[in-house]
């Protein structure tokens, strides 16, 4: 039994789709591409070249194999990459033989060990990028070899069909064996396959690489080279790897990212230049060097911790820039605007903006960016003659802190000024300053006399009392006094923010800053629907969808992140905190259903009288067809979100709530609508869900049970659950 284990575990290893998909990936990784064909497309670029591809293929597999001997997984997309890269650049130089095959192979063990020595140290060195630091550092070590062991220099390479080489003119011919050299294979054919590629992969990647290796070809020539110099492909090759990382794949998606990416390409270029200097008269080519360092450098130069914009310049974990402009539009959508902090409510129920940004009496200058509250009824802010402080309907009302943070400063014994004078000489009277993660710091001002709850130093979160609503400083009546500053500092410049998570007529609203007249009321919570929406490791759903029964469960991962995973290997990440149930960031494998149920719940406030807000999902949520998808991309070239409007009602003869979402993607030639449903059980959580494109049902889920797959020492448990959606 155990030697048929065995052989059936080999066989499987062996098997093609599992072998294949997993290189094919690597070959697609330096576009992030998502679909295999389009490494596909890769591996045929190569193999324009048989010997440089057969090189690289060898490379390839001999990483993927050394992975698993070496126990570091059967993933590392990225490794493969720089091993296969190895292969290639060995067998553009060298004459393939069995020497060559032989060195290639070990590339493809070398570099999973690189990557794991150095990836470290770059964490450490303040999170720098691996990026193509194994393969250079392999093909430098290989190359001298190869040399060494007397492998021949290739002095004949395949050329292009007589019938292209007259049909395209010369300036196009460069710039497609330009895209080709992407993989060291630099004529036109190979440039044309890598092109598809990486068009297929994201449009946006596809002109930085263009305008990126056009722009460093276009320096060389205005300084001048000598005829038959390597130095323009060269600066065109690290150009367009420097556009293309710096400017769609490390950043978000800028203006700014433009800025340094245009910055990467001069430096690359006179990097190219130098190193091709120093380097060619010693054997040894630049390779990509000169890309790899001018990211390093402005990595480095443009930290984090030099000031918020730098802060949040930097994506964590690369991405296409299609998916980082539509999860920016998104957390814009959801106030989470990287050009503006969030803020909470600083109070319970609910008050009116009295004087908001760039207001006409404190509210300017360097102060514009401020709110001011007061409590209103029937149009006045005071009850009897208003002589009184006790008058006034927000006076000595509780103020709670509206983010996390700790308490950088605070004061609390200036007297409140008598109704209609002014302190001019305490400004900000008795106040509060909270000092958020980025360095800003939240200031709320003209609190009473003696209620100041807090120390400095003490740590607090949304909703922490922190003091009471008063009359100190320049104030002529009981209010309360909202802004962001970027110092900590009584009187330093203050900075956008706005406030997340509030209802206004009924409308919940998570990113807004609100109008003078505008009332702002922070919602209770729900707690039997938050308590049913908690996610939790090990919560489970099942659905029947048709015939089929579909389950959705909570995973947690190694850094608490929370994902909702279907059972064909779709995930999608969570947020839920009891307040609001958020879904983001989609990936892994297609699966309609679990885009079906984002587009009814992806954004639910577990709040009492939030009864109609908006959101802006990412439009692949939709399932499309291939001409709508045409349409889309002709209309949004760079990625496109649903423009998506809900409601939400109690249905007292089922128990439950009913959650209507209507969604509106513009595309070429009219919309495409479509409308979801979502039902919601107090006990339960999501009871069952519906989406429709243009008035066709296209997913329809009920819940048949629900339960917790348990852990050791916890025993798992599952409730069945009837709920016919009508």
């Amino acid at each position: 039994m155990k030697a048929q284990g065995h052989r059936r575990g080999t066989t499987e290893f062996w098997q093609p789709g599992q072998a294949l998909n997993p290189l094919l990936a690597a070959y697609g990784a330096l576009f992030l591409a998502e679909r295999p064909w389009i490494g596909a497309l890769v591996l045929a670029a190569t193999f324009c070249d048989p010997a440089t591809g057969c090189a690289g293929l060898l490379a390839g597999v001999a990483a993927m194999l050394s992975r698993r001997l070496l126990g570091l997984g059967a993933a590392g997309e990225a490794e493969v990459l720089n091993a296969l890269y190895v292969g290639l650049v060995l067998g553009s130089f060298h004459v393939l033989d069995g020497r060559l095959a032989a060195l290639a192979l070990l590339g493809g063990v070398l570099v999973p060990l690189a990557a794991a020595a150095l990836a470290p140290a770059l964490l450490r060195a303040g999170g720098i990028p691996l990026l193509g630091a194994p393969f250079l550092g392999t093909a430098w070590i290989l190359l001298p070899a190869a040399r060494a062991l007397g492998i021949p220099l290739r002095t004949v390479f395949p050329v292009l069909p007589p019938v292209l080489m007259d049909v395209l003119p010369e300036g196009l011919r460069f710039l497609l064996a330009e895209a080709g050299a992407l993989f060291y294979v630099a004529n036109p054919l190979s440039g044309l396959f890598v092109l598809a590629a990486v068009l297929a992969a994201s449009r946006a990647l596809s002109l930085l690489v263009l305008g990126g290796g056009a722009a460093a070809w276009g320096l060389v020539m205005l300084v001048g080279v000598l005829p038959g110099s390597p130095l323009p492909l060269l600066a065109a090759f690290n150009g367009a790897l420097a556009a293309m990382m710096l400017g769609g794949m490390l950043a978000t998606p800028s203006r700014r990212a433009l800025a340094v990416a245009a910055l990467g390409v001069g430096v690359a270029t006179a990097l190219s230049a130098g190193l091709l200097a120093i380097l060619w008269p010693l054997g040894v080519p630049p390779l990509s060097a000169p890309f790899l360092f001018a990211v390093w450098l402005l990595r480095a130069a443009l930290r984090p911790d030099l000031g918020a914009a730098w802060s949040r310049h930097w994506l964590i974990f690369p991405a296409r820039p299609e998916t980082g402009l539509a999860s920016r539009r998104l957390a814009r959508a959801r106030g989470v605007d990287p050009a503006s902090v969030s803020l909470r409510p600083p109070f319970a129920g609910a008050m009116e903006v009295s004087q908001g940004l760039d207001g006409p009496h404190t509210h300017q200058g360097p102060w514009r960016y401020a709110l001011d509250f007061v409590c209103l009824r029937d149009g006045r802010s005071f009850d009897g003659e208003g002589a009184s402080l006790a008058d006034y309907l927000c006076f000595d009302l509780p103020v709670l802190s509206p983010a996390w943070g700790v308490v950088a400063s605070c004061r609390d014994g200036i007297p409140d000024n008598t109704p209609g004078t002014s302190n001019l000489t305490e400004n900000w009277g008795n106040h509060v300053l909270i000092a958020l993660a980025n360095g800003d710091c939240v200031l709320l001002a003209h609190l009473r006399q003696g209620s100041v709850y807090v120390v400095p130093g003490q740590a607090v979160v949304p909703g922490t009392r922190i003091g009471c609503c008063g009359n100190s400083g320049r104030s002529t009546q009981p209010h309360l006094h909202l802004h962001v500053q970027r110092g900590n500092w009584l009187g330093a410049p203050t900075r956008p923010f706005h406030l997340s998570g509030f209802l206004t007529h009924g409308a919940f609203l998570l990113d807004s800053l609100p109008a003078v007249g505008s009332a702002v009321e922070a919602p209770a919570a729900e707690p039997p629907l938050g308590a049913a929406l908690a996610l939790s490791a090990g919560r489970k759903w099942n659905f029947r969808i048709g015939e089929e029964t579909w389950s959705l469960s909570v995973e947690t991962g190694l850094l608490g992140a929370l994902a909702l995973v279907s059972p064909r290997g779709g995930r999608i990440q969570a947020f839920s905190d009891g307040r609001l149930l958020a879904l983001f960031r989609r990936h892994g494998a297609a699966d309609p259903a679990l885009d079906a149920f984002s587009l009814a719940f992806g954004l639910t406030p577990c709040a009492e009288g939030a009864r109609h807000w908006r959101d802006a999902p990412l439009a692949d949520s939709l399932p499309l067809t291939a001409f709508q998808r045409l349409r889309v991309a002709l209309r949004h070239p760079f990625g496109a979100n649903l423009e998506s409007a809900y409601e939400r009602h109690w249905d007292a003869d089922r128990g439950l709530w009913v959650q209507w979402g209507h969604h509106r993607l513009t595309a070429l030639g009219g919309d495409i609508l479509a409308d979801s449903e979502g039902l919601l059980s107090e006990s339960a959580g999501p009871a069952g869900f519906r989406l429709a494109v243009d008035g066709r049902v296209q997913v329809h889920g009920e819940l048949a049970g629900f339960g917790n797959r348990g852990d050791h020492g916890i025993p798992a448990w599952s409730a069945p659950f009837s709920c016919a959606m009508p």
